[in-house]
């Protein structure tokens, strides 16, 4: 196993700025918590991973703590993604891919490879330089707040953050309670259960869900997504819903000023 632990100069509520592209990112807000705590782990102890861990850039200025994790799997830059269901499929770097009675076939990519949950696999089994998934644990002062960037990672946050920005694609963003709130996911999915300030989610072929939003604003913009979302009584202000090939479906938002526009989709807001 390789690890790495960022020390982190500051105590208090930060604001978090991190970039990696795969793997799993686990942040936890603790109120006891003094001063954040960064880990950086994989299984490997050599290959793309660990050399990933080493070379991350870590840079604290004041309480804005900003780390870079370097890709290892390489960037999806001129790829195509379908979505089927709750799937997705992306292609790039001119490879043909066949999938015939359960099997997969890759072809066109002299020295390509295959991974499955980020793991390099061969005709015998996982290679032994494989690429392993790394995991970021993030644990978090209260008041924090946080930017997220990524691809393909799985993202969940535990306790209350205060305001949460996410960018992701084909990725899945799982967290508990956010103050603000302003993600992007392409081909991915949000689900938040509490959201009291401010909402602002853009959304392509894509899934959202908030279990219950009580700020003083909203905006949705959904391109061939699916949103899900309910209202409390404490939400006010303006709730804004543009639905283009997709739907929203808005539950307890009947009290709210509600301003709507759709093509080619369904909303329903009551």
């Amino acid at each position: 196993m390789t690890e790495r632990m960022i020390p982190v100069d500051a105590f208090g509520p930060i604001a978090l700025d991190l970039s990696m592209n795969t793997g799993s990112i686990r942040v936890t807000v603790d109120p006891e918590l003094k001063q954040p705590r960064v880990v950086l782990k994989t299984e490997a102890t050599s290959g793309p991973s660990a050399d990933a861990i080493r070379d991350t850039t870590v840079h604290l200025t004041g309480q804005d703590l900003r780390v870079r994790v370097p890709d290892t799997g390489g960037g999806t830059n001129g790829s195509t993604t379908i979505r089927m269901g709750n799937s997705t499929m992306t292609f790039s770097g001119g490879s043909g891919v066949q999938v015939v009675g359960g099997n997969v076939y890759v072809s066109g990519n002299t020295g390509g490879k295959v991974f499955i949950n980020g793991q390099e696999v061969t005709a015998t089994g996982p290679a032994g330089d494989a690429l392993t998934p790394i995991t970021a644990e993030v644990h978090l002062p209260a008041h924090s707040v946080a930017l997220i960037s990524t691809h393909t990672a799985e993202t969940t946050v535990r306790g209350t953050l205060a305001r949460l920005e996410y960018d992701g694609t084909s990725g899945a963003l799982v967290a508990d309670r956010v103050g603000d709130l302003d993600a992007v996911a392409t081909s991915g999915s949000v689900i938040v259960n509490e959201v009291s300030g401010a909402l602002d989610a853009n959304l392509t072929s894509g899934n959202l869900g908030i279990g219950a939003y009580s700020g003083p604003a909203a905006r949705l913009n959904v391109t061939s997504g699916n949103v899900r979302m309910a209202a409390t009584a404490q939400a006010t202000g303006r709730l804004t819903v543009n639905v283009t090939s997709g739907s929203a479906r808005i539950t307890g938002a009947a009290h709210l000023n509600v301003r709507r526009r759709v093509t080619s989709g369904h909303v329903q807001i009551s």
